[in-house]
């Protein structure tokens, strides 16, 4: 799915890249997203990009062969940073697709690079047929906060159903259930939160049980990890993490608005607020990264 730029002006090659983009965009839905959206939440989202790189130390797992013309679908794409990179590490002729369900991350159009394309999908929901079958890697990372009540068969399913047989899915996500919390304060706040969660229904037990999700859905489990952070990520974990928390504050308050039933949520912003200026005295607020890769079987 190359894009051939137009030789006329930027104008030009702008206006056929976005008719390309206008061409995949498969579905859009109103949904009800606990994080941001907005240009801090998305230098948050990529910092994050960096953390997992920096512990992976891969774009796709070695396992995962790659081949000439390979495709690669990413659901749950956010600002695409994990696809450019990976434009960047692998051949040229790999396609890179991504999903979301919201374009509003998305760079524009005319920086995408060459083999990369993104789209507005519901990956909760089966694919349309023309995906059926097409992806050769399925790639998911920190869907902790996307899914209700423990649920993780949709999207599951759905990556089942956009991969060939033999096709690899590679998940990557926060166990925010088992935490390593050090210091006074972040362990109390560690407790307002689950409270919080509780409330609100945010469930995060899922994560930590993922890869025993897997055989049920038709995947052969091929590598699972959940080690912790080395010690010299344990701040950029600690300092994104606490942001992704004021993201989903401020989205707990909005879904409640929105809803009818009003949920304050001062108390923990001004909690919150006083644990970002100690960031740099020792306190530890991390979750556990979670690490699965599988294999649909023939």
């Amino acid at each position: 799915m190359r894009i051939t730029a137009s030789p006329n002006s930027c104008e030009d090659d702008m206006r056929s890249r976005k008719t390309a983009f206008i061409g995949v965009l498969l579905r859009g839905v109103e949904d009800h997203y606990v994080l941001g959206r907005g240009v801090s939440d998305s230098i948050r989202l990529d910092a994050q990009h960096l953390l997992w790189g920096m512990y992976l130390g891969h774009i796709l797992h070695p396992q995962i062969p790659i081949t000439e013309g390979m495709k690669i679908a990413e659901l749950g794409t956010g600002t695409g940073i994990w696809l450019f990179d990976a434009s960047r590490k692998l051949p040229p002729a790999v396609e890179l697709h991504g999903y979301d369900l919201s374009d509003g991350q998305f760079p524009a159009r005319h920086l995408w690079p060459e083999n990369v394309i993104l789209g507005v999908m519901d990956s909760l929901i089966d694919p349309p047929s023309n995906l059926v079958g097409q992806y050769d890697v399925v790639h998911l990372r920190m869907w902790a906060s996307n899914l209700k009540e423990n649920d993780t068969a949709p999207v599951l399913e759905h990556a089942k159903k956009l991969l060939k047989p033999g096709g690899y899915i590679q998940w990557e996500d926060a166990d925010l259930v088992n935490q390593a919390v050090c210091g006074g304060e972040a362990e109390q706040f560690a407790g307002m939160m689950r409270e919080l969660f509780k409330q609100v229904g945010l469930q995060y037990e899922w994560v930590a049980d993922l890869p025993n999700r897997f055989p049920s859905h038709g995947f052969e489990v091929l590598h699972t990890g959940n080690k912790k952070f080395h010690h010299d990520l344990i701040q950029l974990c600690t300092n994104t993490y606490l942001m992704a928390i004021a993201e989903i504050l401020r989205g707990i308050e909005r879904n409640s608005v929105a809803s009818d039933s009003t949920i304050s949520v001062w108390v923990h912003e001004e909690t919150l607020s006083k644990l970002l200026q100690n960031t740099k005295h020792g306190m530890v607020y991390n979750w556990i990264p979670i690490t699965v890769l599988g294999q649909k079987k023939n």
